[in-house]
Parts: C-alpha cells; sequence; structure tokens
C-alpha cells in the first residue's frame, strides 16, 4: 500500500525567553495524494514508527520535549508497546468523545511515562472529563474570543496545567498572550521583522558585522580578517572551537586563528559569522529559533541547489542566501539598510530584496513551508523542478543537519 502520510518536519514551540524548549512533529498527507486512504491508522503509525526508530527522535528534536497528533484509534495501536515515553506528549484531538475505555488507555499509558495534551481545547462536556488526565492545554488563538482568554487561562493554571498558545503570528500577539500567563508559544512570530529605532549593538555584535563586511569585499586580506578575529576573544574561542568540532573530523588540531581561516575559506566564514549572529546568547543561544530557521532555509535551498544544477558556485550562494533572509529580523533594521553594507552578489541581494530570480523562489518555497501553505508549495516546488518526495528527503536532511550543527558545533556560542 503507498505510504500516503509523510513526515514534514517539526514545528518550534518557544518559552516566555523565547527560546525552543518543545517540538510538535508534523506529518500529513502527500501534498498530492488525493486517493481515498483504506486505513489511515495504519498509514499514520508507520510514520511515526519511522521517525522513532529509522531518524530517531532524538536526531530530529534534540532531545527536547516532543509533541505528537494521534487520533482516539491510534491511542490503542501497538504501536505504543515500541515507543519510549521520554519527553513525549501525546495530543488528543479536540473533538475526542471522553469514553471511559479511551481514559482507562490515557491512565495506563501515563503509568508508563507517556505524557498527554488536549489540543485545540474548548470547553465541553468531553474535555472537562479529559482535564484531569492531560499535563498540557493547547488553545488556538484563532478558535477563542480574546476577551475570553484570560479566565480561561486563569482556569486552566487554577488546575495545574501547562498551557501552549497556538497561531502565535506576531508579536502584538505573542506581548498579549505572555502577560495572560501562558507557558509556552507556538507559531511563526519570531520570524516576522520587527524594526528597533536607534538600534545599538553590544561590541560582540559590532565586531562580527565588521567581519562580515571584510568578507564581502572584492579584495579580501587574511590579516585584516585574522586581527578583527584576534580582537574578541570570545569570538576567537568560538572559531578554533568550529573548526575543530567533530563536524569537520580533522586529523591535526587546528592552533590558530590563521589556519583555521585558511581551511574554512571565505565562502564558509561568512556562513559562521551570521550563525554566530543569530546564535548569541540574549538571541537564545543554540535554542535560538531564529538560528534554527535561517539554518533549515539555508540547508533546504543548498539541497535543492544541487539538483538543479545551476553551477559551481550555485549551492554556497543558495546557502547564504537561506541565511541571510533573516538578518532584518535578527538585527531589527530594514533589510535593505543591512544588505547595502555588504558587497553581495546581485542575484542574492534580488532574491531577499524582491524574492526574484531562482534564488527568490527558494526564498519564497521556504516561507511557504513555515506557513503550511502547502498548495502554493506544491506550485513552487513544479516551478524550479524538484518533485514532492526529492523534497520531503531535503526537509528531513536540513532538519537532521540543524540538529548537527546545534550540537556539536554552536554549543560554544551560549
Amino acid at each position: 500500500m503507498e505510504q500516503s502520510f509523510i513526515y514534514i518536519g517539526r514545528q518550534p514551540i518557544l518559552d516566555k525567553n523565547k527560546r525552543i524548549v518543545a517540538y510538535e512533529i508534523l506529518y500529513r498527507k502527500r501534498i498530492e495524494s488525493f486517493a481515498h486512504i483504506e486505513d489511515e491508522n495504519q498509514a499514520t503509525s508507520r510514520v511515526i514508527v519511522n521517525i522513532f526508530n529509522n531518524i530517531g527522535l532524538r536526531n530530529i528534536t534534540g532531545g527536547k520535549i516532543t509533541f505528537i497528533n494521534v487520533n482516539t484509534d491510534l491511542l490503542f495501536h501497538k504501536i505504543f508497546d515500541f515507543i519510549q515515553a521520554e519527553n513525549l506528549v501525546v495530543e488528543i484531538l479536540e473533538n475526542t468523545p471522553a469514553e471511559e475505555k479511551l481514559i482507562s488507555r490515557i491512565k495506563e499509558l501515563k503509568s508508563r511515562g507517556f505524557c498527554f495534551a488536549l489540543d485545540d481545547f474548548v470547553e465541553t462536556e468531553d474535555t472537562q472529563r479529559l482535564l484531569p488526565y492531560v499535563d498540557y492545554v493547547k488553545i488556538d488563538l484563532f478558535q477563542i474570543e480574546e476577551e475570553h482568554l484570560p479566565e480561561l487561562v486563569n482556569k486552566l493554571k487554577d488546575r495545574g496545567k501547562v498551557l501552549v498558545a497556538e497561531k502565535v503570528e506576531s508579536y502584538d500577539t505573542f506581548r498579549k498572550v505572555f502577560s495572560m500567563g501562558f507557558d509556552m508559544y507556538q507559531g511563526y512570530f519570531f520570524a516576522r521583522p520587527s524594526i528597533i529605532s536607534h538600534r545599538r549593538f553590544d561590541p560582540y555584535e559590532t565586531t562580527l558585522l565588521n567581519l562580515l563586511k571584510i568578507l564581502n569585499r572584492e579584495s579580501v586580506s587574511i590579516r585584516e580578517i585574522e586581527d578583527v578575529i584576534k580582537s574578541d576573544v570570545h569570538i576567537t574561542f568560538n572559531l578554533l572551537k568550529f573548526v575543530n568540532s567533530a563536524y569537520f573530523s580533522f586529523k591535526s588540531r587546528i592552533r590558530t586563528i590563521k589556519q583555521a581561516i585558511t581551511i574554512l575559506g571565505v565562502e564558509k566564514l561568512k556562513v559562521w559569522v551570521l550563525l554566530m549572529l543569530y546564535a548569541d546568547a540574549k538571541m537564545g543561544g543554540i535554542d535560538s529559533p531564529l538560528l534554527e530557521l535561517a539554518l533549515m532555509r539555508g540547508k533546504i535551498m543548498e539541497g535543492i541547489s544541487l539538483k538543479i544544477n545551476q553551477g559551481k558556485n550555485f549551492p554556497e550562494m543558495a546557502f547564504l542566501t537561506g541565511v541571510l533572509s533573516l538578518i532584518d529580523v535578527l538585527l531589527g533594521l530594514p533589510k535593505e539598510e543591512v544588505l547595502s553594507d555588504l558587497n553581495i552578489d546581485e542575484s542574492i541581494k534580488t532574491a531577499l530584496l524582491e524574492e526574484k530570480g531562482t534564488l527568490g523562489e527558494m526564498v519564497k518555497l521556504c516561507e511557504y513551508l513555515e506557513a503550511g501553505d502547502f498548495v502554493s508549495l506544491k506550485n513552487e516546488l513544479k516551478k524550479i523542478g524538484i518533485g514532492v518526495d526529492d523534497f520531503s528527503k531535503l526537509k528531513k536532511q536540513a532538519v537532521l543537519y540543524v540538529e548537527e550543527i546545534k550540537q556539536e558545533i554552536l554549543k560554544g556560542a551560549d
């Protein structure tokens, strides 16, 4: 039978400090599949087994709390005999009847270490019956009128529930629900530009931005790069940690900044500087959602560029474009202002400012993916000549890459 469900990635869930503390695993019907599915539970369970046993949950989520959505029938599936309960939160759908056998099953799984969440919570007789047995309550902000939220939040907090706000798509929404007492936040509000008047950079940021400008000059002096890096102990430490990490596995240890610059080369050094900016401690360190999103975009775009084969340097340009695509959000400055200081390729600049050209199409593709706009995503993939299956593989590879980078390379950035 065709596997009509595919794993498409993860969505970060943030705490009050805007650090990633959990993920929701996302899987859905294939974009191009409209046929009737004979056994939806079997198809879904196959995806879950693949995530847990083949990909490895820790490789996807880095050991963080993981939310996964299942229907009532799947709760009784034998799959729960084969997966680990650690850090796993099983989401119960909002329209689930609170039958006695379901409550018994939840109790049994809780005794084995599983946690539960009520998804898209609204007050009904069924959700009230299920409430004593769940640890988390997820509230879709589009389903509850704003004036009713504070009272609902207080009721649920009084009952000791951890509250997750879903569909937090703007900073204004984040500030409102933050003040109400929500514990966790799901949505891409953190990726929306927020211009900060008279933005002041600390010395660490200033040095990295100066370094980025030097690296984008037509004529680059290794001595000048070395001097700038050496002027900041934190940057020096992180660069040496980077080149000596397991990711590179050089036979002999790299001990000097000059060696590190020579081995990495200018293009890789540009990307590293950008990642250091994204991984700044006050932005959340390695748990910064912007760092993760920038890396995801870069890796997906690099993967696509390798398939469509548009020249030797195109994959490097694609990766850099993906990482740069959130620079305005990171710095709180208009994108035009940031890019005017960087002597980058015109095709990259056009992609970032106008979303035109092949690189611009790739940026749009990433945005459609993040927004869950799968119709536009499918159309965009068709435009650039990438199949849905190939794209799904690229997305999975990108998630694994992001975790590897975060865990093995960027630990020193905190």
